[in-house]
């Protein structure tokens, strides 16, 4: 009996170590910085980076249009709600200004980018042409 029970727990811990992660990065990342660490883009390609502020602004417009439309509802059939009505309305009304002022943030941050992408463009010539 002692030696059944000596032989479950070994294959037990066997088992549980091949399910172990073996990856460091694995361990120590979530996902999303895991994704985030492959996906790096060089702050020198201000073009790159414009284009990242137009897909995150784009993202959040479709966002927005969701919260929109569960506004919408909520205004439609209000009496489904109940008394959690009034605190999931002013939520949804504060997500929607949250995330206008993030879009306007980011369509910002891509014209600063986009500008200075050419004027680097323009000092790149300058130099080509000396």
């Amino acid at each position: 009996m002692k030696k059944l029970t000596i032989f479950i727990t070994i294959l037990t811990v066997i088992f549980l170590s091949g399910c172990a992660p073996m990856s460091p990065i694995a361990s120590t990342l979530s996902d999303g910085e895991f994704i985030a660490n492959q996906h790096f883009i060089d702050p020198n390609n201000h073009d790159a980076v414009a284009k990242h502020f137009e897909d995150v602004a784009k993202e959040m417009k479709a966002k927005l249009q969701a919260k929109k439309e569960q506004l919408a509802e909520y205004e439609r059939h209000n009496y489904y709600y109940g008394r959690k009505g009034q605190s999931f309305r002013s939520h949804t009304w504060a997500n929607i200004r949250h995330l206008e002022n993030s879009i306007e943030e980011n369509l910002k941050e891509a014209t600063i980018h986009y500008k200075m992408a050419q004027d680097q463009q323009k000092r790149d010539l300058s130099l080509r042409a000396k």
